[in-house]
């Protein structure tokens, strides 16, 4: 499987070995996730526990670079079977607290360095700079990534390559896709943590504010939720109900092609294919690989 992808697994030593016995992998990224997540099945001798970095190449580029966060060794029928998961490093953001308090005048760099370092991971330069961030106690630096994003750009983060954190929105590659590559195509809707209300505490601790998300509506789902008084929201408490709501409807409605093999395509890159007979565009919002039996098969998701 060497052509397809390369595997790499890194000591606490820094040495590197090469696994060429890959049974299976599945990698998998889209533009809410806080970072990549690769698991898999390799033929490997020796124990698992000095692993610490874990790199996955294919399409010609790096598409994963993270931490060992699971492995099991067994083995079986003479051999041993080494089962492993990894996310990317930039996934230690939403297990890090920041800083509590109100941050003045911070771009996403400057929001970043206040904050406890992340190795490997880095931040997209020249963004706005906003009044303030608000921090809650034992939020996340992905929570306070995410409130300054919703407020400088009306945006959710992403992760950009492996582990740069970005916020704006970008315009990607034009590809085509060939109609003999296409295996499938459909739908998918994903209602599991959708909701159907919010309410927001006020200055005065008063439910004052509420919203109702229009995504639930007609669907009969009665799923609300109450959520304190947000300094970050201050000026507009239905902006910090609404952020909430694109996190938990955000895989409601998509779309996906599944074709056969993988260029190194990236979220919003632009793939044109025909469909019976009609020619369509779609901006690429998720990326699903399975790498097995010397054959690469890729989803890619549009959220609508």
């Amino acid at each position: 499987m060497s052509q397809l992808c390369t595997l790499t697994f890194t000591d606490a030593g820094g040495t590197q070995t090469v696994q060429n016995n890959i049974v299976r992998l599945v990698f998998r990224k889209d533009i809410y996730m806080a970072g990549t997540e690769l698991s898999g099945t390799v033929i490997r001798e020796g124990g698992v526990s000095g692993i610490v970095r874990v790199r996955l190449t294919a399409g010609g580029r790096m598409i994963h670079d993270g931490y060992l966060e699971y492995a099991k060794a067994e083995h079986r029928n003479g051999r041993t079977l080494m089962h492993f998961s990894s996310k990317g490093w930039s996934y230690l953001l939403t297990q890090n607290e920041p800083v509590p308090g109100l941050n003045y005048q911070v771009n996403l760099t400057a929001l970043a360095a206040l904050n406890t370092p992340i190795p490997n991971v880095t931040y997209e330069s020249g963004t706005l700079t906003v009044n303030y961030v608000s921090v809650k106690e034992h939020s996340t630096i992905w929570d306070a990534v995410s409130a300054y994003a919703m407020k400088a750009y009306g945006t959710q983060p992403y992760i950009i390559g492996t582990n740069e954190v970005s916020v704006t929105e970008r315009t990607g590659a034009d590809l085509m896709l060939e109609s003999e590559d296409i295996i499938s195509e459909g739908t998918v809707c994903d209602r599991r943590s959708i909701l159907s209300k919010g309410y927001m505490a006020d200055y005065d601790g008063q439910y004052s504010v509420s919203l109702d998300n229009p995504e639930a509506a007609g669907t009969g789902i009665v799923r609300e939720k109450y959520f304190a008084f947000d300094r970050q929201w201050l000026s507009s408490l239905t902006t910090g109900i609404q952020m909430r709501f694109d996190r938990t409807g955000r895989r409601s409605e998509m779309s996906f092609l599944t074709v056969r093999g993988y260029g190194g395509e990236e979220i919003f890159d632009n793939i044109s294919f025909m469909l019976y007979g009609t020619a369509l565009t779609r901006t690429i919002g998720g990326i699903e690989l399975q790498f097995e039996k010397q054959r690469v098969t890729a989803v890619y998701y549009t959220m609508e």
